[in-house]
C-alpha cells in the first residue's frame, strides 16, 4: 500500500465519490464533471498529478482500488464499466487535465 499524500485526490474524488454518490449523480462521468465545474484548476491538475505518482507506485489493480476506497474514500467500482482501476484513473487523469 502507498504511504504517499494524496490530499488533492483525497478532496476532490473522496468528496464526490462519497458512499451515497449515486444518489446524487447518474453516472461517473456527472461526478467529474461536477469536479470539474466545481473545483480550482490548480486542485485538478494537483490531481492528476498525484494520479501520475499513483499509477507510477506498481500497484496492483487490486492495490489500487484499496487505495481509492480506504484511502481516498472513493466508492466508485470502475469494474462496473469494465474497466481497471487503472484504466479509470487515467480517464480521470485526462479529464482534470483538460478541463475548462
Amino acid at each position: 500500500m502507498t504511504s504517499q499524500k494524496l490530499n488533492a485526490l483525497e478532496q476532490l474524488l473522496g468528496s464526490y465519490f462519497h458512499q451515497d454518490w449515486a444518489e446524487e449523480f447518474d453516472s461517473d462521468k456527472s461526478a467529474i464533471q461536477a469536479i470539474i465545474e466545481s473545483e480550482p484548476k490548480e486542485q485538478l491538475l494537483a490531481g492528476a498529478h498525484e494520479i501520475d505518482e499513483l499509477l507510477g507506485s506498481s500497484l496492483t489493480s487490486d492495490e489500487l482500488g484499496e487505495v481509492l476506497i480506504n484511502k481516498l474514500g472513493c466508492y466508485f467500482d470502475p469494474a462496473t464499466l469494465g474497466l481497471t482501476c487503472e484504466q479509470w484513473l487515467k480517464k480521470v487523469r485526462q479529464e482534470f487535465q483538460h478541463q475548462h
